[in-house]
């Protein structure tokens, strides 16, 4: 049955949001959204005329107030939106206190809206409050537009006022179902055709039906499925952690839930087992596989269905336990983050199984072969007179004699490895190898292999450029203090104080500073390609370094840092010479320094070909 009611009605009410129902996850647009709505009917409404906010479905508890079925997004928000124009709304002499919210697995939820701590920080405690004070500050944002100036005052008679004849007001369309209703399959009706609905969240709702098991095991039941919702929201918080869960998946993290990702594994081990679909369904394929799991539990097994479930939620707490153990420890970390960035999450069911067969100094050994497979470069090529060789580490280039073919992929796996084991190596405050600042700027911007002595002189016509390149490098060559620099820094000061910089000028200055700065560091043309002279960096840095000799961007590279921004390891280490031993200079890239560098590179190399175990 439903009908509309106008908020107001709802006031001393108490509405509970049960344990199966997602979290608080509205943001800025959706918030602004309903402002905006709300400020155009008040604008464009006469006498009498009301708003109708969409259908909110309410079930009786048994206890006090309602269970919100659907609507609880907007109940929420209009909830934040009153306290907000809480002053405003007793100036004008509205005396009605407000309703009463209440999530079943939050337990200070109830009190942290009553005590309305979201209105002056940030709770970061658990997701729901973190949304929650997210979008009372866009509340505040919107009221602070200039487009909205008066709305708190015209806002409030919409909001308060009831179904009086003159009165204009917002209403719910409100739906009351039945007491004997199975609340859980309204729910999932309601939001299956939703798009922000996740399989995680469908899942749940499967899982903690409390009216499906008898009233005399009912007290028992409720309090596991509340410590199991409880136990879902404490691995959920963990998930969220950018690191730990960058560390775990390769893709980003915009879905809502992500203990799906749990889910998902479970899932494909069960569809490869029992092969409920022919073809792997497109949609809610997660969902539908568990959902016929436990059916298939309780029909054809026939296993109560509170065993059922936790046959389920053990895989879960399982699945979790192993992550947590391996995110822990900082070798796991390093070898199996490395892994997982490599071949991507579904070497996960494996890692565990080898997990489970092994010690643990065994699986290091185990994960040390995996790696090196990754590692190992296994191509044959020919040379300059057609004969064929088997490329070894030091033969991998940028780009190959032949200019059609290059090592480039081989390359950056191993400098990424080389970042990772250093990271690992690292006393310095038990140094972690970032995977979600590496995997994040990848999605953004990808990574790039630089070379540290620049490989040619590219074009600059950009005349800001142009001046830039040529103050840095006069900078860079007064510090190295060589007297047979002083004719070509003549020639770039007059040229960087010239009215105009003539194009062919330009070029010949840059060409004779590589060619000189070419034959101090030793670097010869297939020597620049050669992955001594490789570092591994981002796009941005990458376009930042560009025709820049080595101190120029030493320079660069430091300035860039100390304003925040991720430089690996390694690629530091090699601008601050830090695997060349007393360095006769800091100005060039030498002969000394790309053999260090590549010593420090063969060492990882070798140490983990030498891991593998031959099947």
């Amino acid at each position: 049955m439903s009908k509309t009611t106008p908020l107001i009605d709802f006031f001393n009410q108490t509405f509970h949001i049960p344990h199966y129902q997602r979290g608080y996850r509205w943001e800025e647009q959706e918030v602004n959204e309903l402002l905006d709505d709300l400020w155009n009917f008040e604008k464009t409404s006469n006498k009498g005329e009301f708003y109708c906010l969409q259908p909110i479905v309410l079930k009786k508890n048994d206890i006090s107030g309602y269970d919100v079925l659907d609507g609880q997004q907007r109940l929420t928000t209009l909830y934040l939106l009153l306290v907000y124009l809480e002053d405003k709304i007793k100036e004008d002499n509205y005396h009605q206190s407000l309703f009463t919210l209440n999530y079943e697995t939050r337990k200070n939820c109830e009190q942290f809206l009553s005590s309305k701590k979201f209105v002056a920080n940030i709770d970061e405690s658990n997701i729901d409050f973190y949304h929650i004070c997210k979008a009372y500050q866009a509340i505040d944002m919107w009221f602070k537009d200039e487009k909205h100036r008066g709305a708190k005052g015209k806002l409030v008679p919409i909001l308060m006022d009831d179904v009086s004849k003159s009165n204009r007001n917002i209403r719910f369309i409100r739906y009351e179902v039945p007491h004997e209703t199975n609340p859980i399959e309204v729910f999932i009706r309601l939001n299956i055709g939703k798009i922000p609905l996740t399989d995680a969240e469908l899942i749940k709702a499967l899982l903690l039906q409390s009216d499906k098991y008898d009233s005399d095991e009912i007290k028992f039941t409720k309090m596991r499925l509340f410590e199991i919702a409880t136990e879902w929201d404490n691995i959920e918080y963990t998930l969220q952690n950018e690191e730990f869960w960058y560390f775990l998946s390769n893709s980003n993290n915009r879905k809502p839930t992500h203990i799906e990702f749990i889910f998902d594994l479970i899932a494909d081990k069960i569809q490869q087992e029992k092969k409920y679909f022919a073809t792997r369904p497109l949609k809610h394929a997660t969902f539908l596989i568990l959902s016929e799991y436990l059916q298939d539990m309780l029909e054809n097994e026939e296993i109560h269905r509170i065993k059922a479930v936790e046959i389920i939620w053990n895989q879960v707490n399982s699945y979790f336990e192993y992550f947590k153990e391996w995110y822990r420890s900082r070798t796991l970390f390093h070898y199996i983050g490395f892994l997982i960035a490599s071949r991507n999450y579904n070497i996960i069911d494996n890692l565990i199984n080898e997990s489970s067969k092994l010690g643990k100094s065994k699986f290091i050994e185990y994960l040390e072969s995996e790696i090196g497979k990754i590692l190992l470069i296994d191509k044959i090529r020919k040379d300059s007179d057609g004969n064929k060789y088997k490329v070894k580490l030091e033969d991998l280039n940028y780009e190959n004699e032949d200019q059609q073919s290059h090592d480039r992929q081989e390359i950056q796996k191993i400098l990424l490895f080389h970042n990772v084991y250093a990271s690992l190596l690292s006393d310095k405050e038990k140094a972690r190898f970032p995977f979600n600042l590496y995997k994040t700027t990848k999605k953004k911007e990808k990574w790039s292999l630089e070379h540290i002595h620049a490989q040619n002189s590219e074009q600059i016509t950009n005349r800001a450029n142009q001046q830039t390149w040529l103050s840095d490098h006069i900078k860079s060559l007064q510090r190295m203090t060589n007297y047979d620099f002083s004719t070509l820094l003549d020639r770039m000061n007059e040229l960087l104080s010239a009215d105009d910089i003539d194009r062919e000028d330009f070029e010949s200055i840059v060409t004779d500073v590589y060619n000189e700065v070419n034959k101090i560091s030793g670097a010869s043309e297939q020597s620049r390609h050669s992955i001594n002279n490789l570092c591994l960096v981002d796009a941005v840095t990458n376009s930042k370094l560009n025709n820049s000799v080595f101190d120029v961007k030493r320079e660069i590279i430091k300035e860039i840092e100390v304003k925040g921004h991720y430089i690996p390891f390694c690629t530091r280490n090699a601008f601050l010479k830090a695997y060349t031993s007393y360095p006769v200079n800091n100005a060039y890239w030498t002969v000394e320094d790309r053999k260090d560098y590549f010593g420090s590179i063969r060492q990882v190399y070798d140490k983990f070909i030498n891991a593998i175990i031959e099947n």
